[in-house]
């Protein structure tokens, strides 16, 4: 679960406002044009994550000593525009999500923001989301409503989002998500699960997503590629150029953040 900026990322998901367009190779595609107030909104979600939640309390008594905790959980001196531009996107992409009906934020999971240094990417799913009921035994198979989704998240600042494009749809192939990669993560999944209560032989089950993945009916896996309104036409272009996927649900969302060449000087 997301364990900082919860409450900012809500409110920058009430924000969100998904546009449905037309569906293209067996992908959904739809669009979110932010607005500044968005944007601003999605500044103050990355500066919660990063305050690591430290109290004003806690600031306060450790500055008595000397010590300014936040230089060293901002890390303000060792930001890369890169790394800074990633995560506020990826937070982004996860209001996107979470503005809908079904994708509850407590079942988010993002390992990556903030990354332990913003020297540096780190690897890994972008963002999970679990749904897996509680009350069922190991031997009990997947019912309605259970559901493991998978989003890739990447933006360009770029003249062209062809490039993005191209990065995104790679990392959900099925040769980046295959299935001794896909049951490494899930056996990480399965632990955090335990760890947050969840029985052992309900956690178990989230192995059965592996039946037929990633063509199960209950996975969803996302592309969301983030643009400045510039690159709006160019990036549904090379959206119209998404290869067939064939039976399985795929979303490719395309965000438009405005000043997203420059935002990460907006960042704490």
């Amino acid at each position: 679960m997301l364990a900082h900026g919860r409450d900012a990322l809500l409110t920058l998901a009430g924000r969100s406002r998904i546009q449905a367009l037309n569906d293209v190779n067996g992908w959904h595609v739809d669009t979110w044009e932010m607005d500044e107030a968005a944007v601003d909104a999605a500044v103050d979600v990355y500066a919660a994550v990063l305050a690591g939640g430290a109290t004003d309390a806690v600031l306060a008594l450790l500055g008595e000593t000397g010590l300014d905790l936040n230089k060293y959980l901002i890390d303000e001196d060792e930001d890369k525009e890169d790394i800074t531009r990633a995560d506020l996107t990826e937070l982004t992409a996860a209001a996107s999500l979470a503005a809908v009906p079904g994708y509850d934020v407590d079942m988010m999971r993002m390992p990556n923001v903030p990354k332990m240094s913003r020297r540096k990417s780190e690897s890994g799913l972008d963002i999970t989301v679990i749904s897996l009921r509680d009350d069922l035994a190991d031997d009990v198979d997947l019912q309605d409503g259970e559901r493991l989704t998978i989003v890739s998240v990447k933006h360009s600042v770029s003249g062209s989002a062809g490039g993005m494009r191209w990065k995104l749809v790679d990392s959900l192939s099925e040769r980046e998500l295959s299935h001794p990669y896909m049951t490494s993560q899930l056996r990480v999944l399965n632990g955090q699960l335990l760890q947050e209560g969840h029985t052992r032989t309900s956690a178990a089950r989230i192995y059965y997503f592996m039946r037929d993945f990633p063509r199960h009916d209950a996975v969803s896996l996302f592309a969301v590629g983030v643009v400045d309104p510039d690159l709006k036409d160019n990036l549904a272009h090379h959206v119209e150029l998404l290869p067939d996927v064939g039976k399985s649900d795929r979303t490719f969302r395309m965000i438009l953040l405005p000043g997203i060449r420059t935002v990460h000087e907006r960042c704490p």
